[in-house]
């Protein structure tokens, strides 16, 4: 346990002063919002906080901590870990916006590098957490991405994240991005983030993407996680819905790192919107994952928020979901339901669910449920009596267990590439089964 305290001191000493060291004109100021955000959050963390509590803390601490601003890659590799789909390109490597891999023209989308210094101070966050923050300061800037009103994008705006780890023993590489995107009224956009490692080595990757959809408008965003057996990525995105506007979300984590958080908050302010959250999850090994959501209704009158997340667990890893659907006063006419169905396919596996409604209003209509289950023994005699093997049969479970969450992909090319990926990781784990 000492030891453990000693590491903690030892890492908020080494993230401080990387902080100061990524930003020269340090001030007083500066120093306030890190003792503020950082340390305070830091006293009570995995005391109170329950959504920290299956995070590896010690192993965590027990790394040096080092910024890893590296931003060469070859094309050949670039081709190899990108997702062949027409889109409008935009790829930062290591936290860094490359203007070599990315498209010259993305028209009619706008982008800006903002430097501004106080730049982690423009918004405030709807869930805050400590790695929230950290990520805000460890950014080197902005990337402020805006689709003007009464535009309608012909492809996909295409965000891809490549990591690197570092071969120095004992030390975690780390990069972070911070990104504002912003849709004009009577919009309608498609957005694809794409988490990806260029080697085998431990890394920490920080992301905040703050989102703000238009009145009147059509939102479509997915996110691909895929990292290494022994890095970390925690995330936060939060998206502010205004009215009359329709936003879907799909978040897949294949294959798992070490340690995967992805915060997912919204806010509905108006009346009239509706949006549709989504996650799948497949673990194996040892990795851990955990999903949180959280939805807020402070709509005057109607609005409606649909979510189905789901896990498949196997091997020794740990999958966690925790949702909350929050009502505020006068949200009168809203609509929430919110679903989290699990699969185990051992029993060294763990799921942990917790989903939470929060209703302060009146003429509302809102409900959770939960499933953890196994392979079912019955189905898979009824498939071998039809001549299936057990190994098919598995795989035509799996498939009709994950299906749900792959159609609700509009892009058919993008849909089809992570359906690939999800058989290849599920194909050579049911071997094995």
């Amino acid at each position: 346990m000492v030891g453990y305290i000693d590491n903690k001191t030892r890492t908020l000493n080494e993230w401080y002063y990387l902080f100061k060291k990524k930003h020269p004109e340090f001030s007083k100021k500066n120093n306030n919002y890190w003792e503020q955000n950082i340390i305070k959050f830091n006293e009570s963390y995995h005391a109170i906080n329950d959504p920290w509590k299956y995070f590896p803390i010690e192993e965590f601490y027990n790394n040096q901590f080092i910024l890893n601003e590296d931003a060469a890659i070859n094309l050949s590799t670039y081709n190899k870990l990108r997702l062949n789909i027409d889109c409008y390109r935009l790829v930062f490597i290591n936290g860094q916006f490359s203007c070599t891999l990315s498209d010259l023209n993305i028209n009619p989308w706008i982008l800006k590098i903002d430097n501004n210094l106080n730049y982690w101070n423009t918004s405030k966050p709807i869930r805050p957490t400590m790695f929230l923050y950290l990520t805000e300061y460890l950014s080197d800037v902005v990337i402020r991405i805006t689709l003007p009103e009464k535009k309608i994008t012909k492809k996909p705006l295409y965000l891809l994240y490549i990591n690197s780890g570092s071969d120095t023993p004992n030390a975690l590489a780390m990069s972070h991005s911070y990104h504002y995107l912003e849709t004009g009224q009577n919009t309608d956009a498609y957005v694809i983030e794409h988490v990806v490692n260029i080697n085998e080595y431990a890394h920490f990757s920080g992301s905040r993407m703050l989102m703000s959809i238009g009145n009147k408008s059509k939102f479509n965003h997915v996110k691909l996680i895929l990292k290494n057996q022994s890095s970390y990525h925690i995330s936060h995105q939060d998206m502010h819905i205004n009215s009359c506007s329709d936003v879907h979300s799909n978040t897949f984590v294949i294959a798992g790192s070490k340690f995967t958080y992805h915060q997912i908050s919204s806010k509905i302010n108006y009346s009239e919107s509706s949006i549709s959250l989504n996650s799948l999850t497949i673990l194996s090994e040892r990795n851990i994952s955990n999903m949180r959501t959280y939805i807020e209704h402070n709509n005057q009158n109607c609005s409606i928020s649909r979510q189905l997340h789901k896990i498949i667990a196997s091997d020794y890893s740990t999958g966690i979901f925790d949702g909350l659907i929050k009502v505020n006063p006068h949200s009168i006419k809203t609509d929430g339901k919110m679903i989290n169905n699990n699969l185990l396919l051992n029993k060294t596996a763990s799921i942990y669910t917790i989903p939470k409604l929060e209703i302060y209003s009146d003429s509302v209509q809102c409900n959770h449920g939960s499933t953890v289950g196994h392979i079912d023994l019955n189905h898979l005699f009824y498939l071998s009596t039809r001549g299936i093997s057990k190994k098919d049969a598995i795989k035509m479970l799996i498939d009709a267990f994950t299906i749900e969450n792959i159609k609700k992909i509009q892009n058919l090319s993008l849909q089809k590439i992570i359906a690939d990926k999800i058989k290849n990781v599920l194909t050579k784990k049911i071997i094995f089964l």
